[in-house]
């Protein structure tokens, strides 16, 4: 009986993407003017069927509005649900769902603030691709062998881990409102455990003591070991969702207290490497044999880029002139695409957030919202042949160049899943026929081709490699030319 070897080679993939537009409603003095808003979203699933995965989600929106010439936060949390379809999903498997707020408006209608933000959703799945091949066939059939190289998941884990911090509040007397996201820098496989290190970033806006609005950034580390089936050598990817946090000012001891919740959800492959049969043929009999195309998948550990993507804003004639910037919030990056050229990855989307500024003239704050599109290489090579990415920004400074233009410097954490794949051609099955027939002391002749090998001129005289090497000096691999010959018995 022929020997069998199952190559289960696996992938994450980004299976489908689906987008859900959330509102919530506020009463609020009509008189009052947006200054800004940002939200935050969080995703969970629900039911997984096949070509179906069904979610809840929460979106969290915060707005600042100006109130007889007042800055005031307005906070509010609407819950949705929504589903995403596509004919990768199969039921029953682990669906990780990664949200992303892609815009968000809020309007005054009549004594209401309306706040609706589009929630683009992907849902990323790990593919199970199993192939069924045979290693060595029945004597007398002889094989051509390839060494094929792919990973396999070997663990799916997901931890909460909270996080904690305390700063100085630099000046801000009233907090507003803080958002948090997280960004995940490393991720290890050691025996026993997937440790995973990276950075929670809070915005937190507020006012200080005159009233004046300021913001300030908090960058608190994390580090967390999740315990899983694992071994030094594999490769963890591990993906992190703020689902809760705030900001708290200590009256008094002039300092701000971050609490953050965090999902981890985290993922680990192994690197396999197996020998399977390409071809097959039988000098005696006819031979019936099965193939089928593997497709082998190798990951890479994830990375995170840290670049910056800059441009100026020009300010709307019917906007006041800006004097000092007073903070950026609602900040935002969506990609639109990620490749890689020439070994290197580019990538292109979308930067946005609302600057709140001064104009001393007439003592007066006023607001503008910023896209600013960007299209760049990374500083970061790879001889991988796939990417997919997903972008953060972790900070924003915006100067003033003229009193109508804005210059803008955002930083982005590009964190990059990177594979490649290489396509294999394998006998999964092969049984022998009718015996061939044969003339008593026939020859066979074959003159080889360039680069011609061992196996492929054993294949063209119908006999065992080891009797190519019996009957000719030449040896392979063959310049091209050479005259080979099987002298044949019946």
């Amino acid at each position: 009986m022929p020997e069998n070897i199952n190559i289960k080679s696996d992938e994450i993939v980004w299976i489908a993407r689906g987008q859900a537009v959330v509102e919530a409603r506020q009463p609020i003095n009509s008189d009052c003017k947006v200054l800004s808003v940002s939200a935050t979203a969080v995703t969970t699933p629900s039911e997984v069927f096949a070509g179906e995965a069904r979610y809840v989600g929460k979106v969290t929106f915060d707005c600042v509005v100006l109130v007889d010439g007042a800055a005031n936060s307005v906070s509010a949390v609407a819950e949705f649900s929504d589903k995403i379809t596509s004919p990768q999903i199969t039921a029953g498997t682990t669906v990780t769902l990664i949200p992303e707020v892609i815009n968000v408006e809020a309007s005054i209608d009549g004594g209401t603030l309306k706040m609706v933000a589009v929630v683009d959703t992907s849902a990323i799945e790990i593919t199970d691709n199993t192939y069924a091949c045979i290693t060595q066939p029945d004597e007398g059939i002889y094989a051509e062998k390839r060494t094929v190289s792919y990973s396999t998941a070997v663990a799916e884990e997901s931890e909460t881990l909270y996080v904690t911090d305390s700063v100085g509040a630099n000046g801000i007397a009233e907090i507003l409102f803080a958002s948090s996201r997280a960004v995940v820098t490393n991720a290890d496989c050691v025996d026993g455990e997937i440790k995973t290190a990276g950075a929670i970033y809070t915005f937190a806006v507020g006012k200080t003591a005159d009233g004046t609005m300021s913001s300030l950034r908090i960058v608190t580390p994390f580090v967390k070991s999740i315990a899983a089936p694992v071994h030094d050598g594999d490769t963890a990817v591990v993906f992190a969702v703020v689902t809760d946090s705030a900001a708290t000012l200590i009256a008094g001891e002039n300092r701000i207290e971050i609490a953050a919740t965090l999902r981890l959800n985290a993922t680990a492959f192994t690197a396999v490497t197996a020998e399977v049969v390409t071809d097959v043929f039988c000098a005696d009999n006819e031979i019936k044999k099965t193939e089928q195309t593997v497709q082998c998948v190798t990951l890479e550990p994830l990375t995170t880029v840290i670049d910056t993507v800059d441009g100026q804003i020009p300010i709307e004639a019917d906007k006041l002139a800006a004097d000092n910037v007073l903070c950026v919030t609602g900040t935002f990056c969506t990609l639109t695409s990620t490749k890689i050229e020439n070994r290197r990855v580019n990538v292109e989307g979308l930067v946005g957030g609302d600057i709140v500024y001064y104009n001393a003239e007439r003592n007066a704050v006023d607001t503008l919202s910023f896209r600013l599109p960007f299209s760049m290489p990374l500083d970061f090579y790879t001889d991988a042949m796939r990417v997919t990415a997903l972008a953060t920004v972790t900070d924003v400074n915006v100067k003033i160049r003229r009193e109508s233009v804005f210059d803008i410097k955002a930083e982005v954490a590009f964190t990059l899943l990177l594979s490649s794949a290489a396509e294999c051609e394998c006998v999964s099955a092969v049984e022998k026929g009718e015996p061939l027939t044969r003339p008593d002391a026939s020859v066979i002749i074959h003159i080889a081709k360039e680069g011609e090998t061992l196996w492929q001129a054993a294949k063209a005289l119908c006999c065992s490699p080891e009797r190519v090497m019996e009957q000719n000096s030449a040896a392979a691999p063959y310049s091209g030319g050479e005259r080979l010959i099987n002298f044949c018995n019946k």
